[in-house]
């Protein structure tokens, strides 16, 4: 009889040794399922004899249902009907046309070789509608099918778990409840109560969130313990509905979408990592070679071949009728559907719930036989050739190519347009800021929102990233662009991590992880302006041997060869890196800073009576115009900057100037003082002051518009039309004239 201590056992080490070979099967890229069988298999009672399930008695089942509650209440969270709406004609087929064939088909093959009841047939093939995530994305980073296939498997996989674990419950419902006319009413009580506790619980969890009831903090908790309690409820209420409450909850919650949606559903997907480990272990090591054999020996050679060489191929025909897919790809699409973790628990949860009840419902160790016999050899067999297929059929696309540039602001946006070519050159943005992402959706641009410090789940999960060979880090942030550039090269090499760090950044280049690119430049947002303004704008040069970039301010940021990209670190070593026939993707920085930075800002008159006063009122015309600014700050840096180097340049002209954070673009102000200022040391007094504003990182921009400010300021003509016009359109003729 087992103990107290071996149920703690047994459970630890389900726990601990799930989450190592799920953290393995990240590093070695192979699907979590197959470490997780092979470890099943090891530390049951057929391998090693570790672990026990059968050491939680009457636990275990409760144990399974929960943590499979828990992973529909995710699954149920990361649905988004909105994605379904626009996917294409062939993958809502599949989840409506392909279901229903493979349920039906799947079960008419079991009803025949297995002569077992319709009810019980059709359960046993509900349970293989579902092509897991969790096995399918792996797999496509493996094998890099072209992105029109890749997309369809892998919406198929994401969208299809809940419609094949709705399926898979109704049919529960109605196998436990013995169908027929008698049974009707509990079977539909026991579906409409599942379904309105879980609709109440989702909006409860909504509406609790949007109140912002719940601190940020423990946000998370809540999440976790409001779905445990509506599936408690749930199965206090009514027995066997609380799967269907928790999946119906996640949904509701996923579509209202509360503003701490994606903190929860990262979170969740942690636990749900766990509690697959813990629950693959515990329901594997369960299983015995013996029923396997008599699976094979009662014909499941034959429902097996049936599932994979007959049903989904006639899914996949049906599916794609009329649709521009030729032979070949539907070729691969019938070839690839592997089963995962969801099939296989709700496959063991049944069978534990079945072996409670009355024998005549039906074999549990058929079902589960026969689900886990399908997951083995889908995985396996289709797993292992799938690579080899599709490179038979030449359907593969080429090594890793495509660029992740992160951040997607209006400079990443731009360059993104200039590096992309089409059926060569793929590029996707990853940003944390939602309106980013919105705008380069709308310019037609791969765009997802997304925290790119997720590195190894975006890089594993998101099929947007499958082709992913270099990533870009550019932020604004220098600190956030070296963590970045960490964090990518644990799943990329170092020669193909880049990031912009600026040439007077703290870090060494012996110190960082991955390259620095960019570092003649300013801040990305301050490029992003002026490629707004049209201070700059992307140049293409063809290169040969010898040449020098034209005259100007040019910063070189890719060499294109042939279908190659490599980004420049160094305006500098331009010339070792290119090559004859290179293309050379440059910024061209424009002349004229001052006329823009005028437009930007405008022409004040003031009264002073010392240079303090001047600061502080320059200071106060800032903030009063650009939001957002701090006046103490923009008083101190004056003030500081004035004791260092006196901003006057003689002819009665000053030329105050500061840097500011939380500003994007050059901003000058020119500022008539009524009745003269006297500075002691100035042979005449200042009358006219030219107070110009700069992002912090953009010394280039800001030390051009000075020297053109000095240029201008040298003419008496200028001078004179300067220090006499009304209005700051009249500054702007006079200096554009």
């Amino acid at each position: 009889m087992a103990t107290t201590q071996d149920a703690l056992w047994a459970l630890c080490l389900a726990v601990g040794a799930g989450c190592i070979l799920t953290v393995l099967s990240r590093r070695l890229h192979l699907p979590t399922i197959v470490l997780l069988l092979v470890g099943g298999f090891a530390l049951g009672s057929e391998g090693f004899g570790w672990l026990d399930p059968d050491a939680l008695g009457h636990f275990l089942p409760m144990i399974v249902s929960l943590a499979v509650g828990l992973i529909l209440f995710e699954g149920g969270l990361t649905l988004d009907l909105k994605e379904f709406k626009k996917t294409s004609t062939i993958i809502k087929r599949l989840l409506t046309v392909g279901v229903l064939i493979t349920w039906l088909g799947a079960g008419l093959t079991a009803y025949v070789v297995f002569d077992t009841s319709p009810s019980f047939a059709l359960l046993m093939g509900s349970l293989i509608i579902v092509t897991g995530p969790t096995v399918i994305v792996p797999l496509l980073r493996r094998i890099r099918v072209q992105p029109k296939l890749g997309s369809i498997l892998h919406w198929e996989g994401v969208l299809i778990d809940s419609i094949g674990v709705f399926t898979a419950i109704l049919c529960f419902e109605w196998v436990v409840e013995g169908g027929g006319t008698v049974a009707l009413p509990n079977f539909l009580i026991r579906v409409v109560s599942g379904a309105a506790i879980g609709c109440l619980g989702g909006y409860l969890i909504y509406w609790v969130m949007k109140r912002n009831w719940v601190p940020d903090n423990i946000v998370n908790a809540f999440a976790l313990a409001s779905a445990m309690l509506i599936f408690g409820a749930t199965e206090i209420i009514k027995p066997e509905a609380g799967l269907l409450s928790v999946t119906i909850a996640g949904l509701i919650v996923g579509m209202k979408k509360p503003r701490q949606l994606r903190e929860i559903k990262a979170f969740k997907a942690e636990i749900v990592d766990l509690l697959i480990g813990m629950l693959f272990l515990l329901l594997v090591a369960r299983l015995k070679l013996q029923q396997f054999i008599d699976f094979f020996e009662m014909g499941g050679g034959w429902v097996l071949f049936s599932v994979i060489l007959l049903i989904r191929p006639i899914s996949i025909a049906v599916s794609s009728w009329g649709t521009p897919l030729n032979l070949r790809e539907k070729a691969l699409l019938s070839w690839v559907a592997p089963r995962g973790v969801v099939a296989a628990s709700m496959a063991s949860l049944f069978a534990l719930s079945l072996h409670a009840k009355d024998d005549t419902i039906g074999d549990p160790a058929l079902l589960e036989s026969f689900v886990y016999s399908v997951i083995c050899a889908t995985v396996l067999i289709q797993g292992l050739s799938a690579g080899l297929f599709a490179k038979i059929l030449r359907l593969q696309r080429p090594a890793p190519n495509d660029w992740v540039i992160i951040g997607s602001h209006y400079f990443g946006r731009e360059l993104a347009k200039k590096l992309m070519r089409k059926d060569e050159q793929h590029v996707v943005l990853l940003d944390t800021n939602a309106r980013n992402i919105t705008l380069a959706q709308k310019e037609g641009l791969p765009a997802m929102h997304c925290d790119g410090m997720e590195a190894e789940k975006l890089y594993e999960n998101e099929q947007a990233l499958f082709g992913a060979g270099y990533v870009l880090a550019l932020t604004d942030n220098i600190e956030l662009n070296e963590l970045l550039m960490q964090r990518w090269a644990e799943e990329l090499d170092n020669e193909k991590v880049f990031g912009w760090i600026p040439l007077d950044a703290p870090t060494t280049e012996d110190r960082l992880v991955g390259q620095s690119v960019f570092g003649d430049l300013s801040r990305p947002a301050v490029i992003g302006s002026e490629l707004m303004q049209n201070e700059s704008s992307f140049e293409t040069v063809e290169w040969t041997e010898g040449m020098s970039l034209p005259s100007g301010d040019w910063h070189p940021l890719f060499i294109r060869r042939g279908k190659q990209l490599r980004a420049v670190p160094q305006d500098s070593m331009l010339k070792e890196l290119a090559k004859d026939e290179d293309e050379v993707i440059c910024l061209r920085r424009f002349e004229g800073f001052l006329l823009r930075s005028l437009q930007s800002g405008g022409l004040r008159t003031i009264e002073c009576q010392n240079l303090y006063d001047l600061y502080a009122q320059l200071a106060s015309v800032a903030v009063e115009q650009i939001k957002g600014l701090s006046e103490a700050q923009i008083l101190k840096d004056l003030d500081d900057q004035g004791r260092v180097f006196p901003a006057f340049i003689g002819h009665g002209i000053a030329i105050p100037h500061v840097y500011c954070d939380g500003l994007d673009y050059r901003v000058c102000f020119v500022v008539q003082l009524t009745g003269g200022l006297t500075i002691p040391g100035q042979s005449e007094a200042i009358d006219c002051a030219f107070f110009l504003l700069s992002p912090k990182g953009d010394s280039d921009g800001h030390l051009a518009t000075l020297a053109d400010i000095a240029k201008t300021c040298r003419s008496d003509r200028l001078r004179k039309q300067i220090k006499s016009a009304e209005t700051v359109d009249d500054v702007i003729t006079a200096i554009s004239g």
